[in-house]
């Protein structure tokens, strides 16, 4: 992410950076800033925020024509007029680099007044390979390849480099900074603190009202059902709350980057697609707390997996990332896409593949063009490859 957002700066004269509080938006940003010469404040600093709030100019003219880097800009909407006067005049890339927590204020209060001047980035927790300190991210792009003997031999190559690994430490350990700098015994309770937090006093900023109990028992909920197809009759029937309330919050957790929808893929194929889009959190040790839950399940492997994923999707406008579910039952996990062409992905904790577990890939190909392969994803350490142009391969070949 450090080289995308560097990039951004050559490029445009603005870069937000987005995503949960405390997966490292500052300290990265503030890294970036410092080896630009920009300027730094925090709106975290009530001072600062009363500034940037009912003198915006005149704190813009502080900070100095070389820019600045501003946390959490979403709490001074009137900011941004203020930054598009300046880069407009200026018109120079790499002035300002924002950071915020909150999607609606960012992207509606960047977006509406700085069209076409800024650049949009959002930080999720570290992956597997920003732990193994790998310069960039891996990737899932060479699997959409035509060569199956090259895409084999990479595989191989790739666990190899990695060796076998345990998903459920990987789990366990999360992606949260802070909670990643804590002792091993120590990261639920420190990830545990950060959903209480969040639900009793962050939420407050992001619906505006007084957060409760219940909204507590709603996130813990959420969480236990990561991976999931999304129930909002269910949620509303568990906790005793309205549709319209479940909708409302569950917004709330996508505004501030603690979980994500993945919809249905459909291309028209002439079956019934469920439409219901598949739920995942942020981070899996994250989920494992606010659910508190001690044992990874398989559900918290795919979790693991859509979240490098979504890594990969983000580096990319031309790719997608879906589920695909027929109402006769034949599901896959996820559908990555690249430039028009699918990667059906199924997930498995077993330790063996067998041929059931790769028939709904077979007719994931056989209903849709543009599918080089099926891939599925378990602790099995060998690659193998089926019938029907499925490979199996252990997860840690691909992550």
């Amino acid at each position: 992410m450090r080289a995308t957002i560097t990039a951004d700066m050559g490029l445009y004269p603005v870069v937000a950076v987005m995503g949960a509080r405390q997966v490292g938006k500052s300290t990265l940003c503030r890294e970036i800033g410092d080896q630009k010469g920009l300027a730094y404040r925090t709106l975290d600093d009530q001072d600062v925020l009363q500034q940037a709030r009912e003198d915006p100019e005149g704190l813009l003219a502080e900070l100095g024509e070389p820019g600045a880097f501003i946390d959490e800009a979403q709490r001074a909407p009137n900011l941004f007029m203020a930054i598009k006067a300046v880069i407009d005049r200026t018109r120079r890339p790499g002035q300002y680099l924002l950071s915020g927590s909150n999607q609606p204020k960012m992207t509606g209060g960047v977006g509406d007044s700085l069209l076409g001047r800024a650049a949009y980035r959002t930080l999720r927790p570290l992956t597997l390979s920003e732990l193994r300190l790998d310069e960039d991210h891996p990737g899932w792009s060479f699997l959409f390849g035509d060569d199956d003997a090259a895409v084999i031999k990479e595989l191989e190559r790739r666990a190899d480099a990695s060796g076998r690994l345990d998903w459920q430490d990987i789990a366990k350990t999360g992606g949260f900074p802070r909670a990643l700098a804590a002792p091993p015994e120590q990261r639920m309770r420190v990830l545990n603190d950060y959903t209480e937090v969040f639900a009793r006093r962050d939420i407050r900023e992001v619906i505006g009202v007084e957060a409760n109990d219940r909204f507590e028992s709603f996130l813990r909920l959420v969480a236990a059902r990561t991976g999931q197809e999304l129930n909002y009759s269910g949620l509303s029937n568990d906790l005793g709350i309205s549709v319209s309330t479940v909708r409302r919050w569950l917004d709330a957790l996508l505004r501030s980057y603690l979980i994500e929808l993945l919809p249905p893929f459909s291309r028209n194929a002439g079956h019934r697609v469920i439409k219901a889009p598949k739920l995942f959190m942020a981070d899996t040790a994250f989920a494992m707390a606010a659910a508190r839950e001690a044992t990874p399940t398989g559900f918290h492997l795919e979790n693991l997996v859509a979240t490098d994923l979504g890594v990969w999707k983000d580096l990319d406008p031309a790719r997608g990332l879906y589920h695909w579910r027929l109402g006769s039952g034949q599901e896959v996990d996820f559908v990555a896409e690249e430039r028009s062409r699918f990667l059906p992905v199924e997930i498995k904790s077993a330790s063996s593949i067998g041929a059931s577990d790769v028939r709904h890939l077979r007719k994931f190909r056989a209903e849709y063009a543009n599918t080089p392969r099926g891939l599925v994803l378990s602790c099995m350490p060998e690659t193998r490859v089926f019938q029907g142009g499925i490979v199996a391969a252990p997860w840690w070949g691909v992550l």
